[in-house]
């Protein structure tokens, strides 16, 4: 079989006709549960303690190992148009970028 495109909707089509079986989901080296530590509260106190607790996990996983947790130990209280919820979210996103890049399944 000859090399499967890479972008464009074509390309997909492409990818799912020289792989009948359809794309594979992508093989999880490591498993971290941070399940029930999320909080649905966005007061800085709530937020804090909640990225304490994500990072008291996160610390003791190898695979998180070159993550930079510092950050989820001190959220800005922010202002009117950027809160504690939004810093969090974004160091969510790069814990998921990480755990993405090095194959690690949050749960």
């Amino acid at each position: 079989m000859g090399e499967i495109p890479r972008a464009g909707i074509e390309n997909w089509v492409g990818a799912f006709m020289a792989y009948p079986e359809g794309v594979k989901m992508a093989r999880w080296i490591h498993k971290v549960k941070v399940k029930g530590l999320f909080t649905e509260m966005e007061d800085h106190a709530s937020v804090q303690a909640s990225m304490n607790a994500i990072a008291d996990v996160l610390s003791k996983e190898v695979s998180f190992y070159l993550f930079n947790l510092k950050p989820f130990r001190n959220i800005p209280k922010g202002d009117a148009v950027f809160g504690p919820i939004d810093y969090a979210n974004k160091l969510l996103d790069q814990m998921y970028d990480f755990a993405d890049y090095h194959r690690i399944w949050i749960e």
